[in-house]
């Protein structure tokens, strides 16, 4: 694989389902944006499948890949993270949707203060957190009531915190 090649992660493999290789999944993409990879990758080893089929359950996401027909070969995929190509992406709209790595890099404002740089976006069972690491360590939830605006012309995101927040 080319070394020049971008890889997102798209989804971490919690561990094995079933008898037949199958893996559960935590999908840090939409499902329906997960369907259309054509392949995935596993940068510890290399690891490039193609998704047979992905199974919706009360249990969560259950996907199987290509070669893998075993609990034993689903064992080795235990606590990986897969990726994709940056190119196979699916496109977004940039104002209701875009992915998490786009915000990586924008200043974050509150009341005209910057409180500094998007160092990452943190998933914590599904709820996503802008960490910002500057002067100080600052997690702020990425919910409408207190992400005001993303502008991607000036590279920053407004928020409105309540009172007392900085001060924890």
């Amino acid at each position: 694989m080319n070394s020049e090649v971008s890889l997102i992660a798209v989804a971490r493999i919690i561990k094995p389902f079933g008898l037949r290789g199958e893996v559960k999944l935590h999908l840090l993409a939409d499902l329906k944006d997960f369907l259309t990879y054509p392949e995935f990758f596993v940068k510890e080893k290399f690891f490039q499948r193609r998704l047979i089929l992905v199974n919706v359950r009360s249990q969560g996401k259950v996907a199987l890949f290509e070669g893998y027909a075993s609990r034993d070969d689903a064992e080795t995929l235990r606590g990986k993270t897969l990726y994709v190509k940056k190119e196979h992406l699916v496109q977004k709209n940039r104002v209701d949707e875009f992915y998490s790595f786009e915000l990586e890099g924008l200043e974050v404002v509150f009341k005209e203060e910057v409180l500094g740089i998007v160092h990452r976006m943190l998933d914590f069972n599904g709820r996503w957190y802008i960490e910002i690491v500057d002067k100080k360590d600052l997690l702020i939830p990425f919910v409408r009531p207190l992400v005001r605006k993303v502008d991607w012309e000036n590279k920053k995101i407004y928020v409105d915190l309540p009172e007392g927040y900085l001060d924890l």
